[in-house]
């Protein structure tokens, strides 16, 4: 039993520390044996010895000593003896060859025995290997469902987080929809200011129109008024300034007018278009944010089902341990009822060995009888060798027996080391597993940091890119408006130079008239004058013809003066006239363009987002490889056609025996660094075009002021 356990002691050590020296099993426990073997035969060949020296001494000094021996006994007693010897010899011949006999199968049932043995040992060092691996099969399974229980607990507090986050959507959804109904509350209140400002620009233009029925009437006033001469110069005045006014205050509400209708079409359409925008912007969130949580459902379902499985598969490792431990303990049973046998057996054989001692002892003494008989001396003289002999082989034992003893305290030292050796690497071992346990832990910890902040990372691009599209929108829409009011003021500008140089041109004439009818308001009263100086009696009828004749020059005066001037203004007025006409329809006609112009952009934007809603679903619906082209699936499948790790990774089976664990991890390694590089490639790209971004609003900004 002491061999047996330090077999197994240096056993483990063997497993511990292969740097230690390496002895076989078997050698060790046939060595073991015949150490065992070794000294029992040693002690009993010493002990039969010992007994056959004392019996022949004891014979020889009763035989010296007695005197009737030397004086009585003859030669015929001595045959008689020695005849009775050899019957005796013949016997113990006969004896002993059965006994050969009887130890011959005696040693070989030992050495069937000592083969049982060592089988039994090397079934043992056989079930302690399996107990070992069965123990390490349960601390992995243990390890592995540990492992499941952290990925379901993870699991869970996801599940919680997508119903905070969830809970959270749906609450930014009424807060939309309340939004959403503020907005259209305020659109309403816009759409009815909207109405006011379009009735004060409808009053607006009846005082127009009523100013121009002023107009008219104040040139009809005028006709009737130039007839009179004295008050030409006065009234003239005054229906200037007040055509002066008017076509200011004309002016000033077609300004006003038209400034009205911009601010409200620029600020008020483009906040409900921003609205109607935002909202289905938000809408689409919504949709995309229900196909994540169908997603993430289907997720959880298939981590609840792994879950199940993994159970089901813990249950069947226990049994397996369970049915194990049961053969572990049949063995244990079987061994010690082998050691119980090989205990009576050992016992057995002690007792035939000692009668096989007791018969040869017995023949040893009739031998020496014999001899004792024949060569007194010569025995003697064995003896004395014999003597010599045995006290080398004690000497020789006792060297082996101090060897032995040496040899066991090297071996009490060698398995004080193994245990100490065991016990340290235990605790090492220890050691690195919560170095591990800690190191997973913060694995884990990193993981769900990294988890956070992608799904930040993704949040704020999204943010980013909404952001970036509606101030392109708005962009392009502050242009558009930007132009068509240049192009407006340009427009308005060029009627107001060409009105200020017909204005001019007016004025000029008028003035131009004027002068000349005051020239001849002068030659008139000169001439008056000059008839008034001669004789009232001589000349009454030549002044009576001179006032005809005046009149008539007075007439003719006023008749030249008004075919000089009435044309004139009459063709001015209604040039005027039909030009604000032609403006008006021509405004008409640009605002029905307008009008149409934005329901058919309106329809336009609501198809383009209905068909990338239904893009975007389709994309979401199918698989990331429906979409390649026709050409990647090409090459794809004639790659799975040839042999290869490239058909094994298209296909779904494996083509190359080639392809081990890790060179798909090689090759997954060399993937992920290209798409590493891909995506800093991105990140640069990105960033660069939002440096150019900024530079050209920068230009922008710098060409407008």
């Amino acid at each position: 039993m002491k061999a047996n356990s330090d077999l197994q002691k240096h056993n483990q050590g063997e497993s511990v520390d292969n740097e230690l020296p390496e002895v076989s099993s078997q050698d060790r426990s046939k060595n073991v044996c015949q150490s065992e073997t070794k000294p029992a035969n040693n002690e009993q060949l010493s002990h039969s010895n010992n007994s056959n020296q004392s019996d022949i001494l004891k014979v020889e000094e009763v035989t010296l000593n007695s005197p009737a021996y030397i004086k009585n006994n003859s030669i015929d007693e001595l045959l008689q003896k020695v005849s009775y010897q050899q019957n005796v010899i013949e016997q113990n011949t006969d004896t002993i060859r059965f006994i050969e006999e009887k130890c011959a199968k005696l040693e070989t049932f030992r050495k069937d025995i000592e083969h049982k043995l060592e089988t039994a040992i090397k079934q043992k060092d056989a079930a302690i290997k399996e107990k070992e691996n069965i123990v390490i099969r349960y601390a992995v399974g243990e390890n592995n469902v540990l492992k499941e229980r952290q990925q379901k607990e993870q699991a869970e507090k996801k599940y919680k987080d997508l119903h905070k986050e969830y809970e959270l959507l749906q609450h930014k959804l009424q807060t939309m929809i309340s939004e959403k109904s503020r907005i259209c509350q305020m659109l309403d209140n816009k759409c009815y200011e909207y109405k006011n400002v379009q009735l004060e620009f409808d009053k607006a233009k009846q005082d127009l129109n009523n100013l121009e029925t002023k107009l008219k009437w104040n040139q009809n006033s005028l006709k009737n008024e130039i007839e009179a001469h004295r008050e030409i110069q006065a009234r003239a005045d005054a229906l200037n300034a007040k055509v002066q006014d008017s076509v200011n205050q004309i002016e000033a509400a077609k300004k006003s007018a038209e400034e009205t209708v911009k601010n409200f079409m620029t600020s008020q359409e483009n906040r409900a278009y921003v609205l109607d925008q935002q909202v289905k912007e938000q809408q689409a969130t919504l949709i995309l944010l229900r196909h994540e949580k169908s997603d993430k459902d289907q997720h959880v379902k298939s981590l609840q089902s792994e879950l199940e499985r993994l159970q089901s598969k813990h249950k069947e490792i226990i049994e397996e341990n369970n049915n194990l431990s049961l053969k572990v303990q049949h063995l244990e049973r079987e061994r010690l009822e082998n050691e119980q046998k090989l205990s009576e057996l050992r016992g057995y054989q002690d007792l035939q060995r000692q009668d096989a001692a007791n018969l040869q002892t017995k023949n040893v003494q009739f031998e020496q009888v014999k001899l004792q008989l024949k060569h007194e001396e010569e025995q003697l003289q064995a003896a004395n060798e014999q003597i010599e002999r045995l006290k080398e082989r004690n000497q020789e034992i006792e060297s082996d027996m101090d060897s032995c003893r040496v040899r066991e305290a090297e071996l009490l030292v060698f398995t004080q080391q193994l245990t100490d050796k065991n016990v340290r690497l235990q605790s090492e071992f220890t050691a690195v597993e919560t170095k591990v346990q800690q190191l997973s832990c913060e694995q884990t910890v990193l993981k769900r940091q990294l988890k956070e902040h992608e799904t930040r990372i993704s949040i704020l691009n999204s943010t980013l890119e909404q952001e970036r599209s509606k101030n392109a929108t708005e962009s392009e829409s502050l242009t558009k408006n930007l132009k068509e009011t240049q192009n407006k003021l340009d427009v308005a500008l060029r009627d107001v130079a060409d009105q200020q140089g017909e204005n001019l041109v007016m004025k000029r004439k008028f003035d131009l008239s004027m002068r000349e009818v005051n020239k001849e308001l002068h030659h008139c009263r000169r001439k008056l004058e000059h008839y008034e100086a001669g004789d009232s009696s001589t000349n009454s009828s030549n002044s009576s013809s001179s006032l005809n004749v005046n009149g008539h020059a007075q007439n003719l005066c006023d008749t030249e003066h008004v075919k000089v001037i009435q044309p004139e203004p009459t063709i001015d007025k209604q040039t005027l006239i039909e030009h604000i006409v032609k403006l008006q329809r021509i405004s008409a006609k640009k605002s029905e363009k307008i009008d149409f112009l934005e329901e058919h952009v309106n329809n336009l934007v609501s198809e383009i987002q209905k068909k990338t809603k239904l893009l975007q679903g389709y994309v979401l619906r199918e698989q990331a490889g429906t979409l390649s082209s026709n050409s990647m699936d090409n090459n794809k499948a004639q790659l799975a056609k040839l042999n290869g790790v490239m058909a094994s990774l298209y296909s779904s089976r494996v083509c190359d025996q080639n392809l081990t664990l890790e060179l798909s991890l090689d090759i997954n390694r060399k993937l992920q660094a290209v798409l590493e590089d891909a995506l800093l490639k991105n990140i640069t790209l990105k960033e660069n075009v939002d440096t150019l971004g900024a530079e050209i609003d920068r230009l922008n900004q710098i060409l407008k002021k």
